[in-house]
């Protein structure tokens, strides 16, 4: 009588091969994988930067202007470093885009003072005392979705530190040049020491332009960005300087190391206002101070005042205090600078 062999398992150089080929599979599918998960993530930034702008044009329907860029220290003394930190409510034009981007609920529970003409002494955060804001620190703890790219991996905060290269979220930025301190940006940052409880508030990836700042420097002054200290800039004035295509609007600021770990120092959207481009355009994954910059390989996303959205590539325009300025950094700054009056060949940088 004839039996069958009936093969019951691999033989180890069958499982072998078996293994190799779905390792060399996987190799090559992740990358596919990741290519497409990346393209995903620029169009959705690329929307988010857009409905930014959309917002901004909607609220100078209303108003006639666009929102101030930040509500910093007094226009007298807003380049009079150290004293400027004695006024001003620090505060972002993010939330005044809240209704804009149906967050109403949280625009509603903020007391702020609005009006750009009009100087505080405490900053958003503080209450005389000065104690914790709780009901500004209670709206800022909002997530929207809209004010972070998704490409940037979620900010894990810092404790335990107060020390200026510690982390922390930023919770006020003020960009200004002179001739004593070249361009600078100054900011508070809670370092969750004496505010543990609040330490999880709303992030944003997204700042709005400020180029050089606002200042008398021979250099940096002439590069004004549309969201400077209390600015009150018009869409029509932008198009009688340099025009609306050719001004940035918003761009992604994904985060720093800030002299210290990765990703420990990111910025609340209640800080969301304007930042200083003279830094150039920097790596997310890189970037030793707060910049323009990204996670995304190719370049930093922005806004322009017509509401478009481009890509500038990285290029050769970051900067430092010890190098000197290169075409692609003049070239950034005229795209930041709504009144400079030079429309730069941009095509070095654009996409």
């Amino acid at each position: 009588m004839n039996r069958t062999r009936v093969r019951s398992a691999f033989s180890l150089g069958e499982l072998l091969v078996v293994i190799a080929i779905i390792t060399l599979l996987i190799a090559i599918l992740i990358p596919a994988v990741q290519k497409v998960r990346e393209a995903a993530s620029k169009t959705t930034c690329g929307n988010n930067l857009r409905q930014l702008g959309a917002a901004a044009h909607n609220y100078h329907a209303v108003r006639k202007r666009l929102p101030p860029g930040y509500l910093g220290p007094s226009v007298q003394n807003q380049t009079a470093y150290p004293s400027h930190f004695h006024e001003g409510q620090w505060i972002g034009h993010f939330p005044l885009l809240l209704p804009y981007l149906e967050e109403t609920s949280a625009y509603s529970q903020l007391q702020v003072e609005w009006r750009p003409h009009v100087v505080t002494p405490l900053p958003w955060f503080w209450k005389p005392g000065p104690v914790s804001h709780q009901e500004n620190y209670a709206a800022g703890m909002t997530r929207v979705k809209v004010f972070r790219c998704p490409s940037a991996p979620e900010y894990l905060p810092q404790t335990g530190s107060s020390a200026p290269g510690a982390g922390g979220t930023m919770l006020g930025l003020h960009v200004f040049n002179s001739p004593s301190r070249g361009a600078f940006t100054d900011g508070w940052k809670d370092d969750y020491v004496r505010a543990a409880s609040y330490k999880f508030l709303g992030t944003t990836t997204y700042m709005g332009v400020a180029g050089c700042g606002v200042g008398d420097h021979p250099t940096f002054s002439k590069y004004v960005g549309i969201y400077t200290n209390r600015s009150e800039v018009s869409l029509p004035s932008i198009s009688a300087g340099d025009g609306a295509s050719n001004t940035l609007l918003y761009g992604e600021a994904c985060g720093t190391f800030w002299n210290s770990q990765p990703m420990t120092t990111d910025i609340s959207w209640m800080a969301g206002g304007g930042l200083g481009t003279y830094l150039g355009l920097q790596r997310a994954r890189t970037a030793p101070i707060i910049a323009f910059s990204s996670w995304h390989t190719a370049g930093v996303q922005f806004c322009f005042a017509d509401g478009s959205v481009r890509l500038l590539r990285f290029g050769n325009s970051a900067w430092d205090e010890h190098s000197p300025f290169t075409s692609d950094w003049y070239v950034l700054q005229h795209l930041a600078g709504y009144r400079d009056g030079q429309l730069a060949d941009a095509s070095s940088l654009l996409e």
